[in-house]
């Protein structure tokens, strides 16, 4: 490219055209090349993204019911659903975040390990509203053992070469 090309690409760029086309270049044959400018393409939200949104924001609104990592989970109100989609709206998430927040807060390891017999359930401002029952502390205890278990088979798998 001369300079000349340069001088006008340089003069072209600096009027601030909203325009998304490069000035012509000319090839030594006086052949005229425009190109497109293309914005990258915006990954697709996914549901996990959209879920970890939702649960960064009921950490922001409700501290004392979902405490940030490190501290431990706390044992949930038993409905809690209810509550939040409640205020779904001035907390600007649709149903369908909030329900996949919900999950993906009380699916894993922390939680289950904080659902022990007699351990209080909290509601969304952290008061009191219930106790871990010894049927709800042995379905935490199973689910755990559960991931336990697949994570120690996908270990296996991965020792003997074998794809995930």
């Amino acid at each position: 490219m001369g300079f000349e090309q340069l001088a006008a690409l340089k003069a072209h760029l600096n009027q601030g055209e909203s325009s998304k086309t490069i000035a012509p270049r000319t090839t030594s044959s006086s052949v005229a090349v425009t190109r497109e400018i293309s914005k990258p393409a915006k990954p697709p939200r996914t549901s996990a993204d959209a879920a970890a949104r939702a649960v960064t924001t009921l950490q922001r609104h409700f501290p004392h019911a979902f405490p940030r990592s490190p501290a431990p989970k706390i044992p949930l109100k038993v409905g809690i659903l209810k509550d939040v989609l409640a205020q779904a709206v001035s907390l600007r998430l649709s149903e369908r975040d909030v329900r996949n927040g919900l999950k993906a807060w009380c699916r894993g390891q922390r939680y289950w390990t904080c659902l022990v017999e007699g351990n209080a359930r909290v509601n969304l401002n952290g008061a009191i509203t219930g106790v871990v029952t010894a049927a709800e502390a042995q379905y935490g205890a199973c689910q755990e053992n559960t991931r336990l278990a697949r994570r120690r088979e996908q270990i296996a798998k991965s020792r003997h070469g074998r794809p995930r």
